[in-house]
């Protein structure tokens, strides 16, 4: 992200003069950190346009791919636990009749719970635990 004063030139498709888009082109906190962006037009009068704006435009026209990029993503690995729930109905159902429900539990992968493990009983045998830099 831009963090300073910035004046960009879009290129016109008609071959007109350029559009100018500023960033940070004034104290006022609402305007810092790209906020909001000063058009000025080619003759010479000035729109403004909230940045929430101008990426909500460019998410709806963006191809899948592109739109993927504007989402932030996280990987996470998970194993599910699945079992089946008996319940015995009091109301709304036969009295007495049996209803199976089946449940999945997300569970964090087993290394993850083999490693923290290991890491706790480490921790209290009081033997240093390295950390990636090796140190």
């Amino acid at each position: 992200m831009i963090t300073g004063y910035e004046k960009l030139k879009v290129p016109d498709q008609g071959g007109s003069e350029d559009l100018i888009f500023e960033v940070n082109y004034s104290d006022q906190p609402e305007v810092q950190n790209c906020q909001t962006l000063k058009i000025t037009y080619p003759d010479g009068t000035h729109g403004y346009l909230k940045r929430e704006h101008l990426m909500s435009v460019l998410f709806a026209i963006g191809r899948p791919e592109d739109q993927r990029k504007l989402i932030p993503q996280k990987l996470v690995t998970i194993r599910k636990y699945q079992t089946m729930l008996g319940i015995v109905a009091k109301k709304d159902i036969k009295k007495g009749e049996k209803i199976d429900v089946e449940v999945d539990i997300p569970l964090p992968p087993i290394e993850q719970e083999i490693i923290s493990e290991a890491k706790n009983l480490l921790a209290k045998s009081n033997i240093i635990v390295p950390n990636k830099n090796g140190n």
